[in-house]
């Protein structure tokens, strides 16, 4: 079983505007990430909200996911991470993390990373685009604990570090992997495509 974990809690801090909300043919990004995450192969999803709490909630109401507030969100991104790894399911073999500013992830990107975890059995495995590590991120449920101890700012990266040469690369060619948007500009050219 994988079960999905799409951190939207957020301050979008460098964006100025809550980039979860900001739309893309009349849909905000959180919600194209939800529906293209539950299109997928994934077994659950789970979306962790923290700022603008009821708007986001409100953008993805309507859909069979489960949605967590973080009360901490303010004190960074492991927060969230570490509430939504308590929350999966305890039957989850490994969860696949997102990020709400991804839009552009296809359910058969995700599908091809999953699948390709599975196969080579690893502890965790990251699609990489151009030399470039991307979303998203699969993790084995047996760090799960390693996970919900996840404190402040620091997201899974510090358990990737951990974990060195026990991480699986998987080469894509997809800029969807590692597109994000982070700022007024990265929006502008998400717009433009």
């Amino acid at each position: 079983m994988i079960s999905a974990v799409i951190l939207a809690a957020g301050m979008s801090s460098r964006m100025g505007v809550p980039k979860q909300l900001l739309e893309l043919e009349n849909r905000p990004l959180v919600r194209i990430v939800t529906e293209n995450v539950l299109a997928s192969s994934v077994d659950e999803v789970l979306v962790v909200t923290g700022c603008m709490e009821p708007e986001i909630t409100a953008a993805i109401n309507d859909l069979p996911v489960k949605i967590i507030f973080n009360p901490h969100y303010e004190q960074g991104q492991g927060t969230s991470l570490a509430l939504g790894a308590t929350a999966v399911d305890i039957n989850a073999s490994a969860l696949a993390v997102f990020m709400a500013d991804q839009p552009l992830i296809s359910a058969s990107l995700i599908n091809t990373v999953i699948d390709e975890f599975k196969k080579r059995r690893c502890l965790a495995l990251r699609p990489v685009y151009n030399g470039v590590p991307g979303h998203p991120v699969v993790i084995s449920g047996s760090l799960s604990k390693d996970l919900q101890m996840l404190k402040g700012d620091e997201g899974a990266r510090h358990i990737l570090e951990k974990l060195g040469s026990k991480v699986d690369y998987l080469q894509v060619q997809d800029e969807a992997a590692v597109f994000d948007i982070d700022t007024p500009e990265d929006y502008k050219k998400l717009k433009e495509n």
